[in-house]
């Protein structure tokens, strides 16, 4: 009944993740104010963003792009670690439709066959119960009716979150990931790998490097996020 729901909505309000905020609307995930302030990756005419020239001569890509600047408690950040550490999924399926509306005129997904993900570690998956990927991958799936291999990379070293290390400490680590053998027959396909945000880029170029490896698939990178 109505009131009811008036009274859980009055004891237990929902919130804004950007200012926190009490948001009307049980549905929504940022106020109108946090809406307004997100900070928007133009999308590059030309696809020579700086995101692609950090690649340049570590890993070939036709496209690289992404939808948010990713900055110390700012929205972005705020959205993501309650996407990845609080399974927020609601937040996953709104930053894909965010994706889908900003991307809307690049050609990347008319070019993508398949999508793929940088993935955890088993142990660190099963600790958590949840890849923060998969919602959003899936949701971009169902709506553009690209496949979705959520398991086509293993990643075989468990590494520790690279958040609060600075850009020398990240480029010393090698995360070392292999292609899952079910999938191995897949080959001359044009893939986009989907991370959540994109720092230095050293996960990306090494699960890159690992597709192409052995293979004539090409590659794309797309990440919710960059920090610049």
């Amino acid at each position: 009944m109505e009131w009811i729901k008036n009274v859980f909505d009055l004891f237990y309000p929902h919130f804004c993740f950007g200012c926190e905020e009490a948001l009307q609307n049980k549905d929504d995930i940022l106020c109108d104010n946090c809406l307004f302030h997100l900070n928007f990756i133009p999308v590059s005419v030309d696809d020579a963003s700086e995101m692609k020239r950090r690649f340049y001569g570590k890993l070939l890509v036709a496209h690289c792009v992404s939808v948010l600047y990713f900055s110390e408690e700012g929205i972005a950040q705020k959205l993501l670690h309650q996407l990845k550490y609080k399974n927020q999924q609601k937040i996953g399926r709104f930053l894909a439709g965010l994706t889908l509306q900003h991307l809307k005129n690049h050609s990347v997904f008319n070019w993508a066959d398949a999508m793929v993900c940088i993935p955890l570690h088993p142990s660190k998956e099963k600790k958590r119960g949840y890849n923060q990927l998969t919602t959003f991958c899936n949701e971009l799936s169902c709506k553009l009716n690209i496949p979705f291999y959520k398991d086509y990379l293993i990643k075989t070293s468990n590494t520790k979150t690279q958040t609060h290390k600075n850009i020398f400490q990240r480029a010393k680590i090698t995360n070392e990931f292999k292609i899952n053998p079910t999938f191995e027959h897949l080959n001359h396909k044009n893939i986009l790998l989907i991370d959540d945000v994109m720092t230095t880029g050293s996960t990306l170029q090494n699960a890159g490097n690992c597709i192409l490896k052995n293979s004539s698939n090409n590659l794309s990178v797309l990440t919710m996020a960059y920090t610049k």
